[in-house]
């Protein structure tokens, strides 16, 4: 390959990549807008893996690759994608997991202490919510990809979403400030072990409840 050809690959890459939502919500597969991008400009993957996208950005992929898919792979498909997720604070038990998983440091707190969501850098990518034991992540006002309200949540923060992104990489490359974001004082696994059973108590009807 020529250097001309991967001057090339790179300029395919990138305008795939600002065609992207810029969600990093890994529903394509990949870890990240750019990793897909990337594996289109290469061939490894086809356009139709982009579910927050919807048909808008199907055809925009589609039309760059010089491809004939015109519908989203039901594999990577989503009936409704939410536009940014909120913790319950009377069920949070502070084990910062959902710290670690969200990838555009949108959540903030401290081990054994209530967490809450930065809006405005939150996608609702929902890769917190796998990690929560207690399952008290909410998505916020899940919409379908093709309705008019959610293509203009992305219209309107899918580069500001970028720049949060590629602040997030460079942060966890600075091994001082990964180590901060995933928060010293966080509890060992028993300790959250006991938490969640707490709140599972908490969740039981009482036995006089019970019994009437």
């Amino acid at each position: 390959m020529t250097t001309r050809s991967v001057e090339e690959l790179k300029r395919v890459e990138s305008r795939l990549d600002a065609l992207l939502p810029q969600l990093q919500c890994q529903r394509c597969g990949y870890p990240s807008c750019a990793a897909y991008a990337e594996a289109m400009s290469n061939h490894s993957a086809t356009g139709d893996r982009c579910a927050p996208g919807g048909q808008q950005v199907l055809i925009q992929l589609s039309e760059l690759l010089e491809s004939e898919c015109d519908q989203i792979n039901p594999e990577y498909d989503h009936a409704v994608i939410p536009n940014g997720v909120w913790i319950d604070e009377n069920t949070c038990i502070g084990c910062a997991l959902c710290i670690n998983a969200c990838p555009m440091d949108a959540i903030i707190g401290s081990g054994k202490l209530m967490h809450t969501v930065i809006a405005d850098h939150c996608t609702g990518c929902e890769l917190c919510l796998p990690p929560c034991p207690v399952d008290c992540i909410r998505p916020h006002s899940p919409k379908a990809p093709d309705s008019a309200s959610f293509q203009q949540f992305i219209s309107e923060n899918k580069f500001r979403f970028k720049n949060q992104f590629l602040i997030h990489q460079s942060r966890a490359k600075n091994p001082e400030e990964s180590t901060r974001l995933r928060v010293r004082s966080r509890p060992r696994l028993d300790e959250i072990k006991a938490s969640v059973e707490r709140v599972r108590a908490r969740r039981k009807p009482s036995d006089s409840s019970t019994r009437r």
